[in-house]
């Protein structure tokens, strides 16, 4: 909530900057299409992920066999620990990559996802951590707050483009604009709106950061805090080489490949988490 308002509250401070109190009252309008797509790909979101990770859904009423149902019963057990009152979905996707990822709209309608090459390759301390943290994300409702802050941040870059792009078209069919003088409006309006996206993406990334520390730490006080150490010791030198088409879920992720700074990623360090858990009692 605290991360919504200050977002919120720098969609108010910026229109009153640029326009002097004008266009305030078209703040209501920009929140609302802000938030078109971002709430329509939450909603969507487990089946969309069920598709494209072609994912292998655990029948708790048919099990196919004793790993399934021991890592079911896992989530289930962890769930109750966690306070959750549905059991989230559980599921299996084909991938070397060693991660694992929830989504879904609430915590009624909740995934989580394990990768294959997880499963076979950390031992069952760790899997357990990995599943407690994905279920903090539900827990912590992250898929809906990240999805708040990133319609914000959408509001916010409208409220910049909208214009200039109003501007580019009424220059578009102006006799008294040139083609020199109609390039330079485009290139201004690109370079504007390349940075406010940029700096819109490293406020959703710096919340999806705080969000793992969050996580990680409601792993350690779930189970306890040497499983997620082991966990995230046993993915350190893990190479990261998730396609593409999971970019979708990187945030709720419990490895992401490392950038060069951390505030170009969705994820800390794995250093700097195993510090952090070594500083929780």
């Amino acid at each position: 909530m605290a991360w919504f308002v200050l977002a919120n509250a720098a969609v108010v401070i910026s229109l009153a900057i640029i326009s002097g109190g004008a266009l305030l009252e078209f703040l209501p309008f920009l929140l609302v299409l802000g938030s078109f797509f971002p709430l329509i790909a939450l909603l969507f979101s487990k089946s969309i992920a069920k598709r494209a990770q072609k994912i292998e859904m655990i029948n708790p009423d048919n099990f196919k066999s004793e790993s399934e149902k021991e890592l079911y019963q896992l989530v289930e057990t962890l769930s109750k620990r966690a306070g959750l009152e549905n059991v989230p979905e559980v599921g299996i996707y084909q991938s070397n990559d060693l991660n694992a990822f929830a989504t879904g709209m609430n915590k009624k309608r909740s995934l989580v996802a394990f990768s294959s090459g997880l499963l076979a390759n950390l031992d069952e301390q760790g899997v357990a951590a990995v599943a407690t943290h994905e279920l903090g994300h539900i827990t912590n409702g992250d898929m809906l707050t990240l999805t708040l802050i990133q319609s914000v941040v959408n509001a916010l870059v409208l409220l910049i483009t909208i214009p200039l792009n109003v501007f580019k078209l009424l220059a578009l069919f102006s006799d008294d604009v040139g083609a020199i003088e109609y390039m330079i409006i485009s290139f201004v309006k690109f370079v504007v709106s390349s940075i406010c996206l940029f700096l819109g993406n490293l406020v959703v990334k710096a919340f999806s950061r705080r969000r793992e520390f969050q996580a990680d730490r409601l792993a350690a006080t779930l189970i306890d805090k040497d499983s997620m150490i082991h966990a995230l010791e046993s993915l350190k030198d893990t190479a990261i080489k998730a396609p593409k088409e999971q970019a979708a879920f990187a945030a709720f992720k419990i490895n992401s490949p490392p950038a060069w700074l951390d505030i170009f990623s969705t994820h800390p360090s794995i250093e700097r988490r195993i510090a952090r858990l070594h500083q929780h009692e």
